[in-house]
């Protein structure tokens, strides 16, 4: 239905939005169609034949877990573009846009209910693909460009890791099929004893961790903050950084209760949650405070994904799936509140921002809600899911005992403390004190309905959730949680549970919380101070440094490999054929000369094998380049005689065919070009020359004189495995036409390819030289 956006924007113009918004509907739909089975146990699964000889189905499975991803990205995604309608500017190609915005959904909803792991990582990568389309969205702005590019190299990159995790798991479990795995529990614990089981963990939390900015890879979402604000709202609240995890939600079965699964994801998540949360302080961009927050909250739930013993695998795992869902909805609020406030202000620098309570008050308690929401402010829902991070992690240091008994929950409450500050820098920030009025704008009010009512209605939800948990949890928590756990899932959640430990630390929170926020300019500036200080230690100058260093590297590696002239390409592609080919096959063969050669042909036949010869050699001596072209010419047509010799018109006519327009192209290039060879050839490059043509002359004489017969044993002729199997194989009885169309099908398939690409290359360069004048 993406498809046809530019044949709906001729008739819808430039509400072309609405049908967007119209087909993110018609998604959330079918899924919550598919609510009351899983809430039942009933999980939904079905596939189609796609690639047998594989083991490999197109097959889709939905559970509580992708239940839930499928109503956010869905639901989300209609506030996104109905927002959009307004927020972008009638003079954008509002067609590409929501056009790449579908694609993106569709990618997210094939992904999550996607049934085999080579399915789910063609999907991710599609993520991949389109979210560079829609941060790089503004193409002629160079920090979109960058961003764009960034996005990419990271996420693609981890893809590549995860894919060969993937592959790691096949082996140990010989099936793609992840119902399969999750529906064996011999299959799992042969998992988690198998001797890959390291090998393969890493690496899939390579791509997860790459997706979702976690650890180091978490650089790349700062900068995709240049995309349109919609988009990021889309990508970077409810999608994109949620793919990571969601796939750490969905092997949680496969890799939990063991050393290295909290080690490896609980560890990250702490570490990411402290350092994403301390680093938004410096930020000035109210998208970029977004964007650290986003971090942090994303490593909550890896750290809680990652709570886990033997007895216990699945200690934080409700607590996690219920602040993925919070959090979708505060933080895609808190995105389309700063569009608003951009679109209104004409800047997203909070330093000149202020008092804008007075101008947009409806916008200012919408996004107090939201901010309050990832505060973990009572009765909001991030209060509850914050409540369960502490309960989760007490429960987790209880367990461990020792040090980490005080380490983990105090971890916890310091990233609570962070969160808080930041929050609270949102709503003062932007909205409280006094107007900086000679940054402003001097008439500012609030925005229209279209882009009113979308962040509205989520701060209801956060509402809502908080204050009425139990149908959350019911409908959508409880069924996630039992897709993971895979087992029934009963929870209770309520904003009053008593003085309990969790309360205590959510207090400290506060108290910590407003006397970090007193002293937050202050720690601002000294970040400032030693970032200017020491610029090298951060990973975005490594980033920088390795990416523009390749750019150098790759350019040196070129003017060696590619220095202009035809003729070193030609010697290094013979030289490869000498190693790879005509060596081993020398070696291996009994006899270089068939003792059963016929020499008994009729004159004509030797004549013209000998004119052949004659017009081969002429190629190679005649000094000018028209000599030269038509001695090769006269090689071509006469080897067009020996196809009419040996009764294959087609062949001679295609031949004929081909030969004659080279001819023509030939000749009209060199009218461009002087019209002698102007080489001096050395004596010693000479003698190189003919020493490497002898050879490589001398290898494919004598492959051909064996082609009929088999090189050596137990290999057989060239034309013997087609003329076995062109019937059975492929239902053709002309076996050239086979051997061109199914044989080599792929072959026909990548040449057609590199022609279409360097004709998109020639037509960029062309583009290129008009848009430079």
């Amino acid at each position: 239905m993406a498809g046809i956006l530019p044949a709906a924007e001729k008739v819808l113009k430039k509400r072309i939005g609405w049908y967007a918004a119209a087909i993110a509907l018609m998604s959330l739909l079918l899924v919550a169609q598919a609510v009351p089975s899983v809430v039942n146990g009933e999980n939904i699964q079905g596939s189609v034949p796609w690639l047998p000889s594989l083991g490999i189905e197109l097959s889709f499975y939905g559970d509580g877990l992708s239940i839930m991803f499928g109503l956010i990205v869905s639901g989300v995604g209609i506030l996104i573009m109905a927002y959009s309608n307004e927020y972008m500017s009638k003079r954008e190609d509002l067609s590409r846009y929501y056009r790449q915005l579908l694609m993106f959904m569709g990618s997210m909803l094939g992904m999550v209910f996607s049934s085999n792991i080579i399915q789910l990582f063609i999907f991710w990568e599609l993520t991949s693909i389109t979210s560079f389309m829609l941060i790089g969205y503004w193409r002629n702005r160079p920090m979109s460009v960058y961003g764009a590019t960034k996005s990419l190299l990271i996420t693609a990159s981890g893809g590549i890791f995860m894919l060969a995790g993937f592959l790691v798991l096949n082996i140990i479990t010989g099936t793609f099929d992840i119902a399969t795995v999750l529906q064996n529990e011999s299959m799992i614990e042969t998992i988690k004893g198998h001797e890959f089981f390291l090998f393969a963990l890493v690496l899939i939390l390579i791509g997860a961790a790459a997706k979702s900015a976690q650890g180091p890879f978490y650089i790349w979402l700062p900068n995709a903050m240049e995309a349109p604000t919609p988009v990021s709202a889309f990508l970077h609240s409810a999608t994109m950084v949620k793919a990571g995890i969601y796939l750490v939600a969905r092997i949680h079965p496969l890799f939990s209760g063991t050393d290295a699964w909290f080690i490896l994801v609980s560890g990250l998540g702490i570490i990411t949650m402290l350092a994403a949360g301390f680093l938004a302080f410096r930020q000035t961009d109210i998208k970029g405070i977004l964007a650290y927050s986003t971090i942090s909250q994303l490593a909550y739930m890896m750290a809680m994904y990652g709570y886990t013993t033997y007895q216990y695998p699945g200690i934080g795992v409700a607590a996690a799936t219920f602040h993925l869902l919070n959090h979708a909805t505060f933080k895609a609020c808190l995105f389309l509140v700063a569009g608003i406030v951009a679109h209104e202000t004409a800047t997203r620098d909070i330093t000149k921002m202020g008092g804008l309570r007075k101008d947009m008050p409806v916008t200012f308690i919408i996004g107090s809600i939201a901010a309050l929401a990832m505060a973990g402010v009572p009765p909001l829902n991030g209060f509850l899911s914050k409540e369960m991070f502490y309960e989760s992690s007490l429960e987790m240091g209880h367990l461990l005992g020792g040090p980490l008994e005080y380490l983990i929950p105090a971890a916890a409450v310091l990233g609570g403390v962070f969160t808080f500050a930041y929050s609270i820098r949102f709503i003062d920030g932007i909205f409280l004190g006094k107007r900086r009025s000679e940054h402003l704008p001097k008439h500012m009010h609030e925005p229209s309905l279209i882009m009113l009512v979308p962040p509205a209605f989520l701060a209801i939800l956060v509402i809502l959730i908080g204050l009425f948990p139990s149908v959350a949890v019911q409908y959508i928590i409880e069924p996630a949680a039992s897709g993971i756990l895979l087992q029934e899932v009963h929870l209770h959640v309520s904003l009053w549970h008593g003085f309990t430990a969790a309360l205590m630390m959510t207090i400290i929170t506060f108290i910590a919380g407003i006397a970090l926020y007193t002293k937050y300019d202050a720690i601002a500036a000294w970040q400032d101070r030693m970032n200017a200080r020491y610029p090298w230690f951060s990973i975005n100058y490594a980033y920088d440094r390795i990416v523009n260093g390749a750019q150098g590297k790759s350019s040196a590696f070129a003017a060696v490999m590619q220095p202009g002239p035809v003729k070193p390409y030609l010697v290094a592609l013979l030289l490869l054929f000498l190693v790879l080919g005509a060596i081993p096959a020398m070696l291996v063969a009994t006899t270089l000369v068939p003792a059963d050669l016929n020499f008994n042909v009729p004159p004509y036949e030797g004549i013209l094998l000998g004119l052949i010869v004659l017009a081969a050699l002429g190629t190679a001596i005649l000094r000018k380049y028209l000599h030269a072209i038509l001695a090769v010419s006269a090689v071509g047509y006469l080897i067009s005689l020996v196809f009419i010799y040996l009764q294959a018109p087609d062949l001679a006519m295609t031949q004929i065919l081909v030969e004659t327009l080279f001819t023509i192209i030939f000749l009209l290039v060199i009218l461009k070009i002087p019209q002698t060879f102007r080489e001096n050839l050395t004596r010693s490059v000479l003698a190189r020359d003919l020493l490497i043509s002898s050879a490589v002359g001398i290898t494919v004489l004598v492959l051909l004189l064996n082609a009929t017969q088999g090189i050596a044993s137990p290999f057989e002729s060239i034309s013997y495995y087609f003329i076995e199997n062109s019937v059975p194989l492929a239902r053709g009885h002309n076996m050239v036409n086979v051997i061109l169309v199914d044989f080599r099908g792929y072959d026909t398939l990548g040449e057609i390819v590199v022609i279409c690409l360097a004709g998109l290359g020639v037509y960029n360069l062309i583009k290129s030289r008009s848009d430079s004048k």
